[in-house]
């Protein structure tokens, strides 16, 4: 039997707790074909359970609560479990994530406020009788749960993929049945610059009035954040691929690409019905690989905005003619949020300096590393430096390393720092430091900002477009270590002089990437499509 559960199930089943659950009856509701329903029937851990046809007669007065299915689905061993659990919680209506397709690689996560076309759900016994009331026919199970979504008091999300459909997944199941449909599309959703900016572009959107499905590949840490946003969320390993999941895209009155790589759906979206704005961040390197699949004309319901004037250089390094709308991301304020310190002390009260970002030759940390060996030995020890990032690139981790090994109790290296331990660093460290050779907008310097902490950048950066040196920043040229050094020492020498453009810092974050800029500038694109959507 476990070999017929999906991967996702499989690694979700060791992971799920034991509840005592057969004190509770559970109804099973499929009036339908339900070959796959009772095969798996026989290996459910709760047994207190009976699978009816009707809901006709009176039921049973120990019934506590009703499985109605829509259509004929596979449960996983723990169903049963989790939906009389449920129960005993006080929860009146539950629905669960799902997985789809013969090979079950595409699931569904559902955002817990919209459990509204579940083709599989739990009732209460007086949500059932609240449904009977309001006049829903009970012989008709796609009405009941309708019905019981819209009238529940205590509606509970489950977490878990507990329900299979050998069917590929459709708009129905990731959408409401009423009100406008958006689509994100991301190649990614770990925890990297891209996704985690576009989770901000949920909320927005479903302000404008959309409910908002996401589609993307399997969870790299981000896809929570998108769910607790407000999105369902699609994961399938070949979502950048695959046109049938770009089929979603038909039945959405928007769609939201994110970044170059999604240039393969937005080639089959061009011409169609459906309005697409495609969301560029990506740097020239970004398109060494990609360039051929860039459509060469643009039909009129595709638009693109970029992350600022680099983001927009490298777009029309290979599409000169194309037009671009500026759409930079926007960041919550996590200043004003409440997070645990993160450990400092190794700084032994200098100013600390800090580098955040996967190791590759675009980032340039070896070009920091080399201005850090420039600095006057006795300039160096007033200073500290921390060095944040996977090495991807080995050759500048082990120069990193080595760096490290030179200086150690003035530079120093982490691997990686969750997200709450990066917003207390960015709170406590003096300056950010960006050497990237081709960045077009890092989010670390970003997140500095925030804070009111300047940021010493490359040019070829898309941050070095929006800072006034000197004034909220320092800008340095040609990828020169040199050059860097001149600033690093420059900051080190004043500490006051840095600490004191804090107010011009923050000023930049509030004009150009805080949640109110970022919304006017999305909902102008939004409604550049024209017949803008009604804001709640």
């Amino acid at each position: 039997m476990y070999t017929r559960y999906a991967k996702l199930q499989q690694l979700q089943l060791p992971k799920q707790p034991y509840y005592e659950t057969q004190g509770t009856l559970l109804l099973l509701y499929a009036p339908g074909r339900t070959a796959a329903l009772e095969s798996t029937l026989e290996f459910q851990l709760h047994r207190k359970f009976r699978l009816v046809k009707s809901l006709e007669t009176p039921l049973p007065g120990s019934a506590a609560g009703v499985v109605v299915l829509a259509e004929d689905a596979e449960l996983l061993s723990t169903a049963l479990s989790y939906f009389a659990q449920a129960l005993q919680e006080k929860a009146d209506f539950a629905a669960c994530d799902a997985v789809f397709g013969f090979e079950g690689d595409t699931a569904l996560y559902r955002a817990p406020g919209h459990l509204e076309g579940a083709r599989c759900a739990l009732l209460s016994r007086k949500l059932l009788e609240r449904c009977q009331e309001a006049g829903c026919p009970l012989d008709r199970p796609e009405a009941l749960l309708a019905f019981g979504a819209k009238l529940a008091r205590a509606p509970r999300h489950i977490p878990q993929a507990l329900v299979r459909f050998r069917r590929e997944i459709c708009a129905q199941d990731v959408f409401p049945p009423q009100g406008r449909r958006a689509l994100l599309l991301s190649h990614e959703l770990n925890m990297t610059g891209a996704p985690i900016v576009a989770v901000s572009a949920v909320p927005i959107l479903r302000k404008l009035g959309y409910e908002v499905g996401v589609l993307g590949p399997s969870d790299g840490g981000s896809l929570s954040l998108f769910v607790e946003a407000g999105a369902s969320v699609v994961t399938n390993p070949d979502c950048v691929t695959s046109p049938s999941l770009w089929g979603l895209a038909s039945a959405c009155d928007l769609v939201l690409a994110n970044t170059v790589v999604e240039a393969e759906a937005v080639r089959a979206l061009n011409g169609g019905p459906v309005p697409v704005l495609w969301w560029l961040h990506d740097a020239f390197e970004g398109y060494s690989h990609i360039a051929h699949r860039v459509p060469r004309e643009l039909k009129e319901n595709v638009r693109i905005a970029a992350v600022g004037s680099h983001a927009t250089a490298a777009l029309h390094s290979i599409r000169p003619g194309f037009e671009v709308r500026q759409l930079i991301y926007g960041l919550p304020d996590y200043a004003r949020e409440t997070f645990a310190p993160y450990d400092i002390s190794y700084a032994g009260g200098r100013p600390l300096f800090v580098s955040v970002g996967a190791f590759e030759p675009r980032k340039g940390q070896d070009i920091l590393a080399e201005a850090i060996r420039l600095l006057p030995e006795e300039t160096r020890r007033k200073a500290a430096f921390l060095f944040v990032g996977k090495g991807s690139d080995k050759a500048l981790l082990a120069d990193v390393r080595a760096l490290v090994r030179e200086f150690p109790r003035e530079v120093f290296y982490v691997k990686r720092l969750a997200r709450e331990e990066i917003k207390s660093l960015m709170d406590q460290c003096a300056c950010v430091v960006c050497s990237s050779r081709d960045d077009p907008m890092p989010t670390f310097v970003t997140e500095g900002l925030i804070f009111g902490k300047p940021a010493i950048v490359s040019e070829h950066t898309g941050t070095a477009g929006l800072v006034t040196d000197g004034t909220d920043g320092f800008i340095y040229p040609d990828d020169d270590p040199a050059q860097l050094a001149q600033r690093l020492e420059w900051a080190i020498a004043h500490p006051e002089a840095l600490a004191a453009m804090g107010p011009a810092c923050r000023a930049l974050y509030e004009k150009y990437y805080s949640p109110k800029a970022f919304a006017d500038s999305l909902t102008a694109c939004v409604r550049a499509f024209g017949q803008p959507p009604k804001e709640e």
